[in-house]
């Protein structure tokens, strides 16, 4: 990893300990881990994240994606996606509901 990869990551971890009911420093720190490859550092922060934040639509995507994509566990990438599809919905955001959508399709297609 990156020594700017690694100070990202020390950055937002600061930033979550300073703020630890504040969802934007989850969120800047899960994508730096997904930017430096640490899957499952990323999944446990979107995981924390959804857990403080029940409605945060994106995080559900990048749950189902990274639980799809990099760590093979179709059971959580459909609920974590069907979750994500039904807030986009409920908050009218059309772009993630397209892309739960999509990867809904995928999972399917790779358990048939």
């Amino acid at each position: 990893m990156s020594a700017e990869a690694q100070a990202k990551i020390e950055r937002f971890l600061a930033l979550k300990d300073k703020m630890p009911h504040s969802e934007l420093p989850r969120w800047s720190l899960a994508q730096a881990y997904e930017a430096a490859g640490r899957t499952l550092d990323a999944f446990r922060e979107y995981g924390e994240l959804v857990t403080l934040k029940p409605d945060y639509c994106l995080a559900w995507l990048r749950l189902g994606a990274l639980a799809l994509h990099e760590l093979a566990d179709p059971r959580v990438a459909r609920e974590s996606l069907e979750e994500a599809r039904r807030l986009a919905v409920a908050q009218g955001h059309a772009a993630p509901r397209l892309e739960a959508e999509a990867l809904l399709d995928e999972l399917a297609e790779s358990e048939d």
